[in-house]
């Protein structure tokens, strides 16, 4: 698989650009971040393109729950689409936002399949994919709504866009549901990026429960042709961490 590392996870010792360089000299051809307000963009897109890094992925927006945050969540997509388009990122990742106290089951799905639906043409018009996360909500983040492949699915054929796709983090997923390599192979065609961790405590992956080179082999075989993004806090320096993950996942 092409791997990813999260910059807002490793070398945090660096100014956020030569975190770009560290990942290179580690190997690595592709990372990606979260927020993009706090970067300077234009330097991290010099940074990458002088060490011939791709980025892969950064953060968009959220709240899709409340219908009355979807206007808000336009207006911030259309910001993260330039900054994707300084760095040459064309996915771009969406929280579903909390469960909101009141609200049906079927009234969060309806409105984030509402929110997606108007911020699609947006992604399709720029040339990017959406890719809305599953987050667990029983250690990471409570009150997050989307924990599930169930309605991640659901929520996702019921969009039905080609520019809109699920970030399917299989950290997350461990911990609400398991059963994780026939959960992919299920949704395959509708996941448009992974990521990865330890279970638990979120580390490194060899260290956690998850048998992350039998995921990896079959996402490999069923063809997918994306990133895992490695979005675990190392336990030991960043390079070593890196590169046994790395040589784990290729030599399995």
């Amino acid at each position: 698989m092409k791997l990813s590392p999260c910059l807002e996870l490793f070398f945090r010792e660096l100014p956020f650009t030569e975190r770009i360089e560290a990942v290179a000299d580690a190997g690595f051809r592709a990372a990606e971040f979260w927020g993009h307000a706090d970067k300077d963009l234009t330097a991290v897109a010099a940074a990458a393109e002088r060490c011939g890094v791709a980025i892969t992925s950064l953060t968009a927006c959220g709240n899709l729950t409340d219908p009355e945050k979807h206007e808000q969540a336009e207006v911030e997509l259309a910001a993260a689409i330039e900054a994707a388009r300084t760095v040459g990122c064309n996915r771009l990742i969406v929280l579903s936002g909390n469960v909101i106290p009141g609200k049906t089951h079927c009234a969060h799905v309806k409105a984030i399949i509402d929110g997606l639906k108007r911020l699609a043409p947006a992604a399709e018009h720029a040339g990017v994919v959406l890719v809305i996360e599953l987050l667990n909500s029983k250690v990471n983040h409570p009150g997050y709504f989307l924990d599930n492949s169930e309605d991640m699915a659901a929520v996702l054929r019921a969009v039905d866009h080609p520019n809109v796709k699920a970030l399917y983090d299989i950290y997350h997923a461990g911990i609400m549901e398991g059963n994780i390599i026939e959960k992919i192979r299920t949704n395959l065609d509708i996941i448009g990026h992974f990521h990865a961790a330890g279970i638990p405590g979120r580390h490194e992956m060899k260290a956690g429960e998850q048998n992350y080179p039998a995921i990896c082999r079959e996402i490999d075989r069923l063809g997918f042709d994306g990133y895992l993004g490695l979005e675990y806090s190392p336990t030991k320096d960043s390079r070593t961490s890196l590169i046994e993950t790395r040589q784990w996942l290729e030599q399995a």
